[in-house]
């Protein structure tokens, strides 16, 4: 603010203050006379600057005295009161006018300030709006130039490393060489270099680093920096839009960190539990099938054919064990270590189902499964083997978890946008409390959350417990629905609804020409 700063509005109550003078003149004393002189001084201090005020007051008194003191008409003053009205009246309308004028500074300062923030405010929402480097590198440069209309050069560091001689620097806008090695200084220095700043004042250019919490993140060039702009506070307003920007970079340079650092943890568990559970879950099988090919090995020519037939399905069926959990492992690894790369194509469900069934009836041939299928379903796109994986999953687990004499329902209906497949045991279900959990890694109920599995008749069924965690990752990456409900009388009813999309042409044409024949 000038200190001498002279405002229309300032003038204006000044001259309606001297016309009342005048109105009044033969109305009011004149201790109401100066007193209305210093009301005036009050108003007009809100409008001008305090040397404008004090200048103006000046004046005031000294016209005051020649118009209306007497004798009028010159500046001699006749009585002591008078003298003494005379200086106190300057000195109250001085110090009125000052004060006044002050107040009307601070509030304006404080005015610029709450608008500084706001903008700042505005811009960090923006920055947080925005994921990419250089696209948050481009808003800070509009912002600056609409600051301080002047060009605006934006120097960025690699996220990965701040040595600029191994990852070069990106940079917005188009710098002049100076400007460019400025910009390096000014990173590698943290501090700012220009007019303003106590250093290299004799530069046209200002440079302003990128602060983060310890380091420079990049800097920033402002070209002729404009000499109406050189103070502390429009100063201070530009780094701390660049510090937004810094701290912005270091943020999300700390929560991409964080990330990887949860990945690699997530990782770690991964394998130390998958690590435990083959320890454990794979001893069983493993030793039966040492157990079953060592006696065949040893003891062939003494074991009759029977014997050997039961030896061989045993080698076979932990076989197949082993090579379904390990199959269900890696699986879920895969899926899990991040967004997999599936090819899928339009498949018949029929004929997956159909697939299930098939493999199914081979491995357990004295099971009743009842099946019901619409004879034409929609076809869907898939990845085939994934949900061939799927659904023997589920029949899998329907199977071990219901008596032996239940029976195994396979059903599929078709919605107008969907088509929800069902796997329904009645068995002893699933409290609610492990309706979620049960797709998590590695979690299996046991004998404390489920008695019934620890009769004889449902003892705990082997597993490491990823069956149903594969399934879930399917179900993802087929934009599928995955729950499971209770059975009615007792049991668990598993659905999984897979979106319908638009159907081929030529599965349009092959109707048509069916309906024609």
């Amino acid at each position: 603010m000038r200190f001498f700063e002279f405002r229309w509005a300032g003038w204006l109550v000044w001259l309606t203050t001297w016309v009342l003078l005048w109105v009044c003149d033969d109305i009011l004393n004149l201790g109401n006379l100066a007193l209305l002189l210093v009301l005036g001084s009050a108003v007009g201090g809100v409008w001008l600057s305090a040397g404008a005020s004090l200048f103006t007051n000046l004046l005031s008194v000294l016209a005051f005295n020649w118009f209306f003191v007497p004798p009028q008409f010159t500046f001699n003053v006749s009585f002591q009161q008078d003298l003494l009205l005379l200086v106190s009246m300057l000195g109250v309308s001085a110090m009125v006018s000052y004060l006044m004028a002050r107040l009307r500074t601070v509030a304006q300062s404080e005015s610029q300030q709450a608008l500084a923030s706001e903008k700042l405010r505005t811009l960090s929402e923006h920055f947080r709006e925005i994921n990419g480097l250089l696209d948050q590198g481009h808003l800070l440069k509009t912002a600056l130039e609409e600051q301080v209309q002047s060009e605006v050069s934006v120097l960025l560091l690699p996220e990965s490393s701040t040595e600029t001689s191994h990852h070069p620097p990106c940079i917005i806008g188009h710098p002049s060489d100076q400007d460019t090695q400025g910009l390096l200084a000014c990173v590698n220095q943290s501090v700012v270099i220009g007019p303003g700043s106590g250093r290299f004042e004799n530069q046209s250019t200002l440079f302003l680093p990128l602060r983060g919490r310890g380091r420079a993140l990049g800097a920033v060039a402002i070209q002729n920096y404009h000499v109406h702009l050189r103070n502390d506070s429009v100063l201070r307003t530009l780094q701390q839009m660049c510090d937004l920007l810094g701290v912005n970079i270091e943020r999300n340079h700390n929560v991409q960190m964080a990330q990887r650092a949860k990945e690699e943890v997530s990782q770690q568990h991964l394998r130390n539990t998958l690590l435990t559970s083959i320890s454990h879950d794979y001893r069983t099988p493993l030793a039966n099938l040492m157990g079953a090919a060592s006696a065949i090995e040893s003891q062939c020519d003494r074991l009759q054919t029977e014997h050997i037939r039961k030896l061989a399905t045993t080698v076979l069926v932990e076989a197949q064990h082993l090579n379904r959990m390990t199959s269900n492992t890696l699986q879920l690894a895969r899926l899990d270590a991040g967004p997999a790369h599936i090819h899928k194509d339009w498949e018949s469900l029929q004929e997956i189902l159909g697939s299930v069934l098939s493999k199914t009836r081979l491995r357990y041939p004295l099971r009743t499964i009842e099946v019901s299928i619409p004879d034409q379903l929609p076809l869907v796109v898939c990845d085939a083997i994934l949900l061939v994986q799927l659904f023997d999953n589920l029949v899998e687990n329907a199977i071990k978890y219901s008596p032996e004499d239940g029976a195994i329902e396979l059903n599929a209906r078709w919605h107008s946008q969907q088509i929800e497949v069902q796997v329904i045991d009645h068995g002893s279900g699933i409290p609610d409390e492990w309706k979620d959990r049960v797709f998590k890694p590695f979690e299996r109920m046991h004998q404390a959350t489920m008695p019934a599995d620890a009769a004889d008749q449902f003892r705990l069924r082997r597993g490491v417990g990823v069956g149903l965690a594969v399934c879930l990752a399917i179900a993802k990456v087929h934009d599928a629905q995955i729950r499971i409900q209770d059975s009615q009388p007792n049991g668990t009813t598993v659905s999984v609804s897979l979106p319908i999309h638009a159907q081929p042409t030529m599965l349009a044409t092959t109707a048509e020409d069916e309906a024609w024949r």
